[in-house]
């Protein structure tokens, strides 16, 4: 959510605990995001969260653990995710990542690779999410 919001990107990457919510204006539009800790005590409040929404996004790492436990996820709340539903690949940036392709190969959802503490970025994520919103793809 930092490198979309623009604030300062720390190197020290700590998971969401509960939900985050913000504001941001994405084609002159103000949208919420909502970021979801991926914990599973935390997703029992998913479903409500996530009906009516317009695009959901699962992050995940480019690792094959990762990429499984986010299967599960998107198979368990399928049923109450938005209309359109994308991947990030993310931690692009590591060795032995796997690439955006094979994540989406393997999560069967349009997926964009990101590094989430690369500020170059920024203009890539907010691009991919206008796109999506768009309704384009």
């Amino acid at each position: 959510m930092s490198l979309l919001q623009g604030r300062k990107i720390s190197k020290n990457t700590n998971p969401t605990v509960g939900l985050e919510i913000e504001d941001s204006i994405l084609n002159g539009s103000k949208v919420n995001v909502w970021d979801f800790a991926g914990q599973e005590r935390f997703r029992f409040m998913w479903d409500d969260f996530l009906k009516g929404s317009g695009l959901a996004i699962l992050v995940c790492d480019s690792t094959d653990d990762n990429i499984e436990k986010t299967k599960e996820i998107y198979k368990k709340f399928l049923r109450s995710m938005g209309s359109k539903i994308i991947a990030i690949a993310n931690k692009q940036d590591l060795p032995n990542a796997l690439s955006a392709e094979q994540v989406e190969e393997k999560l069967g959802i349009p997926t964009y690779g990101m590094s989430a503490i690369r500020v170059d970025l920024r203009g890539r994520i907010r691009r991919i999410l206008e796109y999506e919103m768009d309704g384009k793809k």
